[in-house]
């Protein structure tokens, strides 16, 4: 959840929106200080004074981060290559970053949520800057409430297919767009 843009706030307290306890995923009564340091974090102050409840206002507990990444897979004909990216797991959303190869399975990259909790929260955008895809979703906003995967396939000895994209993250709801990378996938077969 997020922190209301204006109005009150209070460090304890069970309405959401307003209670910082509840935003750091804490009970409503449990013991908080200005001066903890989740409680500094979540209000972006360091050292000092922190300003309540101005220095909450729009204040989020979640961090969305993705990086970069280069994906490639080969294989030995006659069997097919596939190269992917997936966004949320292999049994549902988590909120981590996995790739793909045909021999090596799935394999964490990163953890793009956290708490990962809140993932299904947010939604991806996905656009083609260079080569192919052969299947997942571009040029529209998709939840993120289930894991979601695009990936490339090749099948003919001797050739590769490669796609590179963009993708970003943003709340669901919301135009701001909280990251972005930009991923490139090859499958080859020899």
């Amino acid at each position: 959840m997020t922190l209301n843009s204006s109005g009150p706030i209070s460090l304890g307290g069970s309405t959401a929106g307003q209670s910082i306890n509840l935003e750091l995923g804490k009970s409503a009564t449990a013991t908080v200080s200005l001066n903890d340091t989740d409680v500094r974090t979540l209000a972006g102050v360091a050292s000092g004074a922190i300003i309540v409840p101005t220095n909450f206002y729009g204040k989020s507990n979640v961090l969305i981060s993705i990086t970069d990444q280069t994906i490639a897979g080969y294989t030995v004909y006659p069997d097919v290559s596939e190269t992917a990216y997936n966004l949320g797991g292999v049994a549902g959303q988590d909120g981590k970053v996995y790739s793909y190869t045909t021999y090596d399975g799935y394999t964490e990259l990163e953890q793009w949520c956290t708490p990962t909790a809140q993932a299904s929260n947010y939604e991806a955008f996905v656009t083609i800057t260079s080569g192919y895809l052969d299947a997942g979703p571009t040029g529209s906003w998709v939840a993120l409430n289930v894991s979601r995967q695009w990936f490339v396939s090749e099948a003919s000895s001797g050739n590769s297919r490669t796609c590179t994209f963009t993708v970003q993250i943003r709340k669901i709801g919301t135009t701001t767009v909280l990251d972005t990378a930009t991923i490139s996938l090859e499958a080859g077969v020899f």
